[in-house]
């Protein structure tokens, strides 16, 4: 099995950090290593302790996100950063894109867009160190151009154009596409994934029948539920 990823939070909303580490803990295969005041706690943590991914915060006390992420990048520290800010002006946007984050959310972001965030960032990480060769869609991927979805299988990619009628958001679709994937290639019930995914069962439940419909998935009813039938789905 996988190791899960590990993560460190810098923020110094000790609020804000719990509902950060609450939507952490709805991405499979990624795991909170600690939760951090400011820069210079972190850096202190990041020199001794191998981390995948740090989701930064701008404003701190003592360090803030832009001094620890220039800290990082000089000391040769090649962790993935998820920044999250208040903070939208385009030359503070372009300098910390020019420093190698993987993605930067504005506050108030949603929590789909939060785990969508976290997801990319997740297969990212694990593309980059299967030691595979990747295709370009699979480079493409990595870049974080969108033009599909990857495949599981071990060492394979398969990058579908996203292909959505009006009402239904790629990414959306690339999250529930995501969350069959960890299921290993087993069967998943709506409600479980809405779970995983943060979304109602409703909207899930809509996306998995388009997905049907292209010859994505393949379901099944479960009769052994101890109640009403569950219809159930996993990736063709």
């Amino acid at each position: 099995m996988t190791a899960n990823l590990k993560v460190i939070i810098v923020e110094d909303d000790p609020m804000v950090a719990q509902i950060n580490n609450r939507y952490l803990e709805k991405v499979p295969g990624m795991a909170l290593a600690g939760v951090f005041a400011n820069g210079k706690l972190a850096i202190e943590y990041l020199e001794k302790n191998k981390v995948d991914l740090a989701v930064l915060d701008v404003y701190m006390p003592e360090l803030n996100g832009l001094e620890l992420l220039r800290l990082m990048r000089r000391q040769g520290l090649q962790t993935e950063v998820i920044m999250v800010t208040a903070a939208n002006d385009s030359k503070q946007v372009d300098e910390f894109l020019k420093l190698g984050v993987v993605d930067y959310l504005v506050k108030p972001f949603s929590e789909d867009r939060f785990i969508e965030a976290l997801k990319k960032c997740r297969e990212r990480i694990r593309m980059a160190g299967s030691g595979d060769e990747l295709t370009q869609q699979a480079i493409d991927s990595l870049l974080g151009t969108r033009g599909g979805k990857e495949a599981s299988g071990p060492g394979k990619f398969r990058k579908e154009q996203i292909d959505t009628p009006k009402g239904l958001q790629p990414s959306t679709l690339e999250l529930i596409l995501s969350a069959l994937e960890d299921g290993q290639g087993g069967y998943r019930g709506c409600e479980e994934l809405a779970s995983n995914v943060g979304l109602s069962k409703v909207t899930v439940r809509r996306y998995l029948n388009h997905l049907a419909e292209r010859g994505q998935v393949e379901s099944s009813v479960d009769y052994d539920t101890g109640g009403r039938p569950s219809v159930k789905y996993k990736l063709k």
